[in-house]
Order: C-alpha cells, then sequence, then structure tokens
C-alpha cells in the first residue's frame, strides 16, 4: 500500500546567511572582524552551545551532516525526494539551545532572525518544506508576539519550546499565556530535547549514555510538569508534541506515575496545579488526542506503546541530517512498513495521518 508520508522532525544546519538576518546593530556587531563561519561559528555568535557535555562524536552514516558537506535547502528537497517524503517540518540544530540564552532581549532577537531565515531559505524554496518557529520563551510577552507573527505572517505551523535551559518548567504558569495563544491560533507547539545538562548527567565522562538517556529524560520532565501544573486541563485544545526522545518513554512514565499517583495526593491540587484530580490516572493524559510523541527507526517497542496509548499519538521523524542519510531513511521507512505488530491502519497513522493532525495540514 502507497502511503503519504510526512516527515514530522528534520532539522536545518543553520549557518552565516543567518546573521544576515539579525536586527542592527547587533548584524554589524556580530559580523565585524569577519566572525563569519559555517554553523559551529554560528552557534558562538548567535546561540550558545547546547550544553558542556556535547562532544565531536562518531556518526554512523557518512550522509549524516552531509558527510562533511553543508546541507541546506537544496540538499533537503533532494532528501524529500529520496525519502517520498510529502512534506518535512523542520527544527533547528544550534538553536536547540535557545532556552539557554540568558538576556531576554537578545533571545527576541535571535528569535526574530532566526524565523525570517529559515522562512526565506527553506519555506520559500519549496512549499513542502515547513520551519517551526524559535520564539522567546525569556520574555512571555514577546514569545506570545513572536509566536503570533510567526504563525499569521510567515505561515508557520507552530513553534518548537525547548525541552531544557529555561529558569522554569514548562508547565510553569509564567507561560500559560503563550499556551493560550497557540490554542487561539490553532497551532501547534513541539517540546524538543537537545540540552542535557542538569538532569543527573552531568559527571558523566562518556556521550553515548548522555545522547541516549537526555533526550527522553528531558521530555518526561516536561510533560510531567505540563500535566501536574495544569496545562492539559486547562487548555484542552492545545495540541503539543514531544520530539526527538523515541516513543518508549510513553508506557514508562505511565506506569510509574500512574502508581504514585494513587499513593501519594497534591495539597490544594485543584486550588493552585489545577492537574489530575485523584479520581483520574495520569496515564489518560497520554491519550488525549492533542498529544503527539516522535518515534523513530529502530524502536522495537513501538506496537506495544500503540497498544497501551492507541495509534493516534505517534510521529515518524527521520532527524535528517542529524544521525542519518538519505539511504539510512528508506530502511527506517520500511521498518515500519514491514513491523509485524503494527496493523495497516497504525502504520498509515504514523507515517504520516498523525502529523497531519499534529501540524493541522
Amino acid at each position: 500500500m502507497e502511503r503519504k508520508l510526512i516527515d514530522a522532525d528534520g532539522h536545518v544546519l543553520e549557518d552565516e546567511t543567518l546573521l544576515d538576518f539579525l536586527e542592527e546593530p547587533y548584524r554589524s556587531c556580530r559580523t565585524q572582524g569577519g566572525i563569519i563561519g559555517p554553523i559551529r561559528q554560528v552557534m558562538g555568535n548567535v546561540f550558545p552551545a547546547l550544553d558542556f557535555l556535547h562532544l565531536a562524536t562518531f556518526k554512523r552514516s557518512e550522509r549524516a551532516f552531509g558527510g562533511g558537506k553543508r546541507v541546506g535547502p537544496e540538499e533537503w528537497v533532494n532528501f524529500l525526494e529520496v525519502s517520498k517524503f510529502e512534506t518535512a517540518f523542520l527544527y533547528p540544530t544550534a538553536g536547540l539551545s535557545m532556552g539557554n540564552i540568558v538576556h531576554p532581549d537578545w533571545a527576541c532577537v535571535v528569535a526574530r532572525a532566526y524565523n525570517n531565515w529559515l522562512h526565506e531559505r527553506y519555506m520559500k524554496r519549496s512549499p513542502r518544506l515547513k520551519g517551526m518557529a524559535l520564539i522567546p520563551m525569556q520574555d512571555v510577552t514577546e514569545a506570545v508576539n513572536e509566536l503570533r507573527r510567526a504563525v499569521k505572517d510567515l505561515g508557520m505551523p507552530g513553534a518548537m519550546l525547548p525541552s531544557r535551559g529555561l529558569p522554569f518548567d514548562l508547565g510553569h504558569r509564567t507561560y500559560w499565556p503563550v499556551y493560550a495563544e497557540a490554542e487561539k491560533l490553532g497551532c501547534a507547539l513541539a517540546i524538543h530535547g537537545g540540552c542535557h545538562h542538569g538532569m543527573g548527567l552531568d559527571t558523566f565522562e562518556t556521550f553515548v549514555p548522555i545522547h541516549g538517556l537526555g533526550h527522553p529524560l528531558s521530555l518526561i520532565i516536561a510533560f510531567s510538569g505540563m500535566v501536574y501544573h495544569g496545562v492539559f486541563d486547562q487548555f484542552p485544545k492545545l495540541r503539543l508534541g514531544f520530539l526527538e526522545g523515541g516513543a518508549a518513554w510513553a508506557t514508562f512514565w505511565m506506569d510509574r506515575m500512574d502508581r504514585s499517583h494513587h499513593y501519594f495526593g497534591e495539597l490544594n491540587l485543584r486550588e493552585r496545579y489545577k492537574g489530575p484530580s485523584m479520581q483520574k490516572k495520569p496515564s489518560d493524559y497520554v491519550k488525549l488526542p492533542n498529544v503527539y510523541i516522535g518515534c523513530e527507526g529502530g524502536e522495537d517497542g513501538l506496537d506495544y506503546q500503540v497498544k497501551r496509548s492507541g495509534n493516534g499519538h505517534f510521529l515518524f521523524a527521520s532527524d535528517f541530517p542529524h544521525e542519518i542519510g538519505p539511504e539510512d531513511i528508506l530502511h527506517e521507512i520500511e521498518e515500519v512498513e514491514e513491523y509485524v505488530g503494527l496493523t495497516d491502519e497504525d502504520k498509515t497513522a504514523i507515517l504520516g495521518g498523525n502529523a497531519r493532525r499534529f501540524y493541522n495540514m
């Protein structure tokens, strides 16, 4: 059966052209003295480091990060042709550290520059490339304004929220105006992993477990905060995605949280937090129709996740060009297509149908 495939989570590699979109006087300050270069220098001049844990590591695929070559709009269009994806939704690379920006004013400048750059370089290149905005959560009022501009003026389907780096967890009432605006706009908000500091991994001396655990742990923390601080109850129509942590954390969270919720109560639960009542199971929140979870290749337990929570939550993602190349994605799509434990309906939902609903295509 031929399906319409959608890449729910790919990445752009920011380059020196991003600097041209900075507002003055910042553009002159950042480019004077010839401080212009590829992604690492853009990260140093625009975005802070992801964390102090990321090191240069061996990439399994020679085509990941373009095999040492630049990956830009043309390479992305070629990737769509090879993979047969109808559409791809694009997230940042250096910009995954957006939550680590300390100064609110700079966060606002960076968000506007990045969104204009993404729109000009990628979205104008092909309507099949859909850019997800960055918004300055360090200044909530401006985050609301930038979200509205990105959706209404730039035609973006929503925005990315960093899973780590911000001063409060994502469920905190400080950020509720952003959720109210996203619900009003009918756009998607995606929580994305990438920064792995501050979760108990900081003393590890090897990177593989940091990478393997960092993504799902950060999503678990974000999802827990949003459930227990009442985001889902307060904004029942808000569509939220939790990306690049695989799917397996969902049932782990359901089992652990249901048990804790059964034996422990919260003081003034309904008055202050407005999260799940003692009569409601936390696992019910994973099953909400507005909750989406990214999944990837090599997920041997995907059928179990679908069995427990339903097939309407999981979004297939390539992560190109981070860890895979064009040939790798064909193998990962084939894995899902040939998955014995998934029905044809499950496969259709995972490979494209759910992304259509999440991104409101």
